[in-house]
């Protein structure tokens, strides 16, 4: 079997609504061969059919191969579903890469990526999973998608908090308004620019103002209960950035400083059940047997 190991992802990063996203060395992985019917193992009962994400993007890979084969896989997840951190671009990007693997590599990394983004329909988190880093997106003229990876400085910690309870990526969506002023998206493009500025030479003060979103923060902290209570303790105690992680509820912290053990503590404490993760980013993006694609 050929092992896959598919990262997580924190999408947005503050203003990089929809374009912006970083891997996280937190895995699903998934090991694969040839099989004559599909075959599920490790997987929840209520994901173990057609529609299951992976086996979907597995049959998008081979269609676009020409060919309609079966697969043998093997679940092992570590990526928390409906909290933020890139689940489901995690899915698509094995599956379709799959697909690749199982017929001597027949899709670049170039294809793997832009039939992943049709599917997932915007590239935030399916970018960094399958090429690693931090990666911003936009489309082209063509409709296709453009990427570049960009510098994050070393001294930067990633610190990630999920909580007990999911929220649903288009309730979240729902929550956003239809429309912006024109100063809104003025401060949206300036906070975008010198967000990334600041995450590549660490400049935690300079990420601290220019990490404001106007775009979807506002109104998606109302659906994450305990937000501001987790904000206040760990801003105070790092004196870093507490960010909405893609859609929520999880939030990422990106500080100079480690989260102390008190913090930790009293977060743990909180109603809301949180469980702390201080990550690293996945340089290299989705792994096939050790090895980026």
């Amino acid at each position: 079997m050929i092992r896959l190991e598919a990262p997580a992802s924190s999408a947005n990063l503050g203003p990089g609504f929809d374009c912006l996203g970083i891997a996280l060395d937190l895995y699903n992985t998934f090991e694969v061969e040839l099989s004559e019917t599909d075959i599920l193992e490790n997987c929840e009962e209520r994901y173990n059919n057609a529609d299951n994400l992976f086996l979907q993007a597995y049959r998008k890979g081979c269609e676009a191969l020409g060919i309609n084969d079966h697969v043998h896989v093997r679940f092992a997840c570590e990526i928390p579903s409906t909290r933020g951190m890139g689940s489901s671009a995690a899915f698509i990007a094995a599956g379709v890469s799959a697909a690749s693997v199982l017929h001597e590599n027949a899709l670049s990394k170039e294809e793997i990526f832009q039939l992943c983004t049709q599917m997932e329909g915007h590239p935030d988190n399916i970018a960094p999973c399958i090429y690693g880093g931090l990666i911003a997106s936009l489309k082209a003229s063509d409709g296709t998608w453009i990427h570049r990876q960009l510098p994050v400085h070393e001294s930067l910690i990633f610190t990630q908090l999920i909580p007990s309870f999911e929220v649903d990526t288009k309730k979240a969506r729902a929550a956003l308004p239809d429309s912006y002023s024109r100063a809104d998206t003025a401060a949206s493009v300036a906070n975008a620019i010198l967000n990334v500025q600041a995450l590549g030479s660490g400049d935690i003060q300079l990420l601290k103002e220019a990490g404001r979103d106007v775009i979807h923060e506002p109104y998606r902290a109302a659906l994450i209960d305990g937000i501001e209570d987790v904000r206040n303790i760990t801003e105070h105690d790092t004196g870093g950035k507490l960010l909405i992680s893609g859609s929520g509820p999880s939030c990422l912290l990106i500080s100079a400083k480690a989260l102390s053990e008190d913090a930790q503590k009293r977060i743990k404490e909180l109603a809301q059940g949180w469980n702390i993760k201080q990550l690293h980013i996945a340089q290299n993006g989705l792994l096939a047997d050790g090895k980026p694609l």
